[in-house]
């Protein structure tokens, strides 16, 4: 092989997917179907649904008054307020965070011991150990919601057993499909 056909400087066509100009520069020219995207962006799920309004006498004034607030009542019957959601949070912070702190203390408590004491300590202990305890701040994500009191006006027990008892069914229920209840 001679050194000359290496470096020879023939153009070659390469098989880029991107429109390319004679001296190998890649162009811009892929960002058009991406710029047509963007202006009509259709998103995940269905589109929203529109109101139509329509046009009533002066007399149905009332009724139509009435209409807005349902909707509203409809719009606001989804939302937590907000009362309950810093109850749930902060519940959730120690069910969460005292086991997930409790988990994390394990790893220099074992490497002490082995470390430090010298004392042989199987590998699988401390896995089973923080397992246990990272396993228990899973479920207080769970407990944390479900132990709060979700009336807005009463602040519910201090370890939340009665508020968790009523509202397991609830929240069990609205996992498994019976959330979406249509009126």
């Amino acid at each position: 092989m001679e050194p000359s056909s290496l470096t020879s400087a023939q153009p070659t066509k390469s098989s880029s997917p991107f429109p390319v100009n004679p001296q190998n520069q890649i162009r811009p020219l892929y960002l058009l179907p991406l710029h047509a995207t963007l202006n009509s962006p259709k998103g995940f799920g269905s589109p929203p649904k529109k109101n139509k309004k329509t046009k009533k006498s002066k007399s149905g004034g009332d009724d139509n008054e009435d209409e807005e607030e349902e909707e509203e009542n409809e719009a606001e019957a989804g939302v937590i307020p907000e009362v309950v959601t810093n109850r749930m949070i902060s519940r959730m912070g120690f069910t969460v965070g005292i086991p997930l702190l409790v988990g994390l203390l394990f790893f220099p408590f074992f490497y002490y011991l082995k470390v430090g004491l010298k004392i042989d300590v199987p590998t699988w202990v401390p896995f089973i150990v923080t397992f246990i305890f990272f396993g228990t701040a899973l479920l207080g994500v769970s407990y944390g919601i479900v132990s709060s009191s979700w009336d807005p006006l009463r602040e519910g027990s201090v370890l939340g057993w009665n508020e968790a008892q009523k509202n397991w069914p609830v929240f069990w229920q609205s996992i498994w499909g019976g959330g979406s209840r249509k009126k």
